[in-house]
């Protein structure tokens, strides 16, 4: 039962003409607000609850009353019939107290999820919790923080009986865990991760143990890995700046038994006995209401991270006592609902974690100790992003020490046979050819893609290689303090090849040879496939059937929102392509298929320019091949055709050339300018307005224009170029279109489009041309398209 916010009003004493537009709470509970949600689903065993309904000054009160609360008819009829006035306040304090009374008696325990974008894990943690509930009174209440991977329509089909909360945008953590404890009912109150799932009798072994110790206000189970291990942080210790100190360091790890440096951990105890403790995990917290109601929410200063050590403290600061209790288990997934492998996560943690520490420990502890502390921090999270770098770029690392390596043992070898090798004479001598090798397999790396998503290529690596022994035998030839040996070119070049090479045909033996993980991280392709229509689905059907695709096929991006969360011939309908780039950032594709049956380029192009990512490979099944292929190939799987759709001007490596160019020419070009440009412009200054082209749904170019004076808005666009706002070749100005200026399709001095116009011609031959220029843009082809446009003046 939703009873309006009146009952409190008329409680304190204050009647407001309008209903409040927030679910009632207990006063101890409103220390801190939540941002507000959409409330739906279905309460347990009933029919949806809603609450509404206007007030006058007599504050008439309109009681909804579901199946799930059966509180006693005599009551409700009761309430509903008196008015509260001013004049009889006890008698709906009276009325307040009975109904708080039944509600805490009605309800044993109320579970509360926050979701973001784990879908599946939410779906198996709900079951396990269900199971584990079934012979309990109970609540569960998830907190959607508006996932694009279909948790809500998925929470809507198969979990009815959900209390759900929608956020129409991440609101955070503890901002959306207060939001499920306003409403919540329950005598214990649960928050639990979405990446959990519950073993049968973990409450049970919980609520005989709360019962054996009243003076317990807060517990957790012991909590295993996936892989079986114990998670050692599912208790711990309140973290000090000593504290954290040596587990910044590397102590607590090297010196796990030591009360000392193992006391952030408390890697010093048995996990196997129960004793108390200062803070367990926010992934599983078993919580006594009375202390809810006593600490008051969860800080929402903390945004994801730490909140659970802050709430913990202050149960410790209120009294109250934490145990752990290792008599039931839980599985937690870490991280698959915050991906701990990106920036993103390392600077939320050690922020949140920087916050802590401001809060709790700024007073105690001197001013130079707090940078200490801020410098462990931010050491931990530098080394979490070196980790993380190795892990992406350890193909290119190992391909940069086995060129390094050949070079070395090359140079030994020539030298053994001609006197002695010496390593004084080598890293005195020659080690120079080691820095030029690698900055330039460096940049070969960048130009063949090999950083990206070609790590495991065979045929790039060997041209990366050709390209990089290539120079060095040209510098051999040209400058006389490189000139060595050609034998050591060639010794070099071939280990390279071989090593190179022969780690990846090993490793791909080894995946492919077995249905081991191995193989589907490596070798087959996360895919995507955009569409819904028939001709998507006969592309499923034959991909389907292809078993030796290379594709692994995760799923169907809809252009629907609504049909997210249904399924197409057996492949779920994960997101919708508004949303998709929000749903890549927590999971791992690598390649995304567009049908183009139902798609125009333009939303094509739009998609992959919202995504930005140069690891991601796009791939289509062509309708019109004349328009998108250009240099490429076609790839045919069975008898779909699959035309790559990476397009030149989006690599890396042809901005950076691009953007060189354009900075480099038009900063000499407008030094070259100042004694003309300076005195047009101090003249015609008021002349000058500004002009916005748009470039996609939220960016904006804004460039300024001067009528009848071309030499000023010529001086005008080169420094557009400086700016980085125009480049010399690029959209034409008179019909630039949003989607390609989106992609990074600049407006241009001149274009592919303007030197090519004529009289009859239709926009969709201009858009071929601009389709043209994005597939094969490289720098002699503007130094071409520069050239055609100074014949024209």
């Amino acid at each position: 039962m939703l009873v309006r916010n009146a009952i409190l009003r008329a409680e304190n004493g204050n009647s407001p003409p309008f209903p409040p537009r927030r679910t009632s709470i207990p006063p101890s509970f409103e220390k801190r607000g939540g941002p507000r949600g959409r409330v739906g689903g279905q309460a347990r065993h009933g029919a949806r609850a809603r609450h509404g309904g206007q007030a006058d000054m007599t504050m008439k009160i309109i009681i909804v009353v579901t199946s799930l609360h059966q509180i006693n008819k005599s009551t409700i009829q009761q309430f509903n019939d008196s008015s509260i006035h001013n004049s009889n306040l006890t008698k709906a304090k009276q009325f307040t107290s009975g109904y708080r009374q039944l509600k805490r008696n009605k309800l044993k325990i109320s579970v509360i999820i926050v979701n973001y974008n784990v879908k599946d894990f939410l779906e198996q943690a709900l079951l396990s919790v269900k199971r584990a509930l079934a012979d309990y009174s109970s609540e569960i209440i998830v907190v959607d923080n508006a996932s694009v991977d279909g948790s809500v329509p998925m929470l809507k089909k198969r979990f009815p009986d959900v209390l759900l909360i929608e956020n129409d945008t991440n609101v955070g953590f503890s901002a959306a865990n207060n939001q499920a404890i306003k409403i919540a009912r329950g005598a214990y109150i649960v928050l639990l991760n979405p990446d959990t799932v519950v073993q049968e009798d973990t409450f049970v072994r919980l609520f005989e143990f709360f019962e054996r110790n009243p003076e317990a206000s807060a517990a957790t189970c012991k909590i295993l890995n996936p892989d079986g291990t114990f998670s050692v942080d599912c208790r711990h210790s309140i973290p000090t700046p000593l504290a954290a100190f040596w587990k910044v360091t590397g102590l607590a790890h090297l010196f796990p038994k030591s009360k000392i440096f193992g006391k952030y951990n408390l890697t010093y105890l048995d996990e196997n006995d129960t004793y108390p403790v200062e803070a367990i995990s926010g992934s599983f917290m078993m919580i006594k209401r009375e202390m809810v109601e006593k600490v008051g929410l969860l800080d929402e200063r903390f945004f994801m991270y730490c909140e659970d050590i802050d709430y913990c403290h202050r149960i410790n600061q209120a009294g109250g006592k934490i145990y752990y209790v290792p008599t039931s288990q839980i599985i937690h997934y870490k991280g698959e609902s915050t991906k701990k492998n990106n920036l993103d996560y390392i600077i939320t943690f050690n922020r949140s974690l920087y916050q802590f520490y401001e809060k709790h420990y700024r007073k105690k502890y001197v001013y130079p100790f707090k940078w200490l502390i801020l410098l462990g921090i931010l050491f931990r999270g530098f080394t979490i992003f070196i980790r993380n770098f190795f892990r992406q770029y350890y193909p290119f690392l190992l391909d940069l020490f086995i060129l390094n390596a050949s070079v070395f043992v090359s140079f030994f070898i020539r030298m053994e046979m001609k006197s002695h090798f010496s390593l004084d004479y080598f890293f005195r001598e020659q080690v120079n050819i080691n820095w030029i090798a690698s900055l330039s397999f460096f940049i070969a790396a960048l130009f063949f893609d090999n950083l990206s998503r070609n790590q495991h290529s065979i045929s790039r690596i060997l041209k990366a290689n050709v390209a990089v022994f290539t120079f060095i035998a040209a510098l051999t030839f040209f400058l006389k303090q490189f000139a060595f040996s050609r034998l050591v070119i060639i010794l070099s070049f071939t280990l390279s090849v071989l090593l190179m090479a022969g780690w990846r045909l090993i490793l791909r033996y080894f995946a492919r040879s077995s249905a081991h993980a191995l193989g589907r991280d490596f070798f087959l392709k996360r895919t995507l496939i955009v569409g819904s229509d028939q001709p998507t689905r006969q592309l499923l059907q034959k991909l389907k059937k292809r078993i030796n695709s290379g594709l692994d096929i995760l799923g169907v991006v809809t252009l629907n929102r609504e049909e997210v969360g249904q399924d197409l011939d057996g492949f779920p309908i994960v997101t919708s392509i508004e949303s998709l780039p929000q749903y890549l950032r927590f999971k791992k594709i690598n390649l995304i298929i567009f049908s183009t049956h139902n798609l125009s380029y333009e939303t094509i192009l739009s998609t992959m320019a919202r995504i930005n990512n140069p690891d991601m490979e796009f791939k289509m099944v062509p309708g019109h091949l004349e328009v998108m292929i250009g240099k490429a190939d076609i790839e045919r799987l069975d008898s779909v055709p699959l035309v790559d759709i990476e397009y030149a001007s989006g690599r890396p490596f042809n901005r950076f050339i691009k953007r060189t160019f354009d900075f480099i020419l038009a900063l000499l070009l407008l030094i070259l300018l100042l004694p003309i440009g300076l005195p047009l412009y101090a003249v015609k200054r008021k002349q000058i307005f500004e002009k916005q082209i748009q470039a996609g749904e939220t960016r904006r170019i804004r460039l300024k224009e001067v009528k009848d004076a071309p030499v000023l808005q010529f001086f005008l666009n080169l420094w557009h170029i400086v700016q980085g706002r125009m480049s010399f070749v690029g959209a034409d100005m008179e019909r630039p279109h949003s989607y390609l200026l989106e992609y990074g399709y600049k407006p241009g001095l001149t274009g592919i489009v303007k030197i090519n116009r004529r009289k009859k011609q239709s926009a969709e031959e201009l858009e071929e041309l601009e389709l043209y220029y994005l597939k094969n843009q490289n720098l002699l082809l503007d130094l071409e398209i520069l050239l055609r446009s100074l014949k024209k003046i």
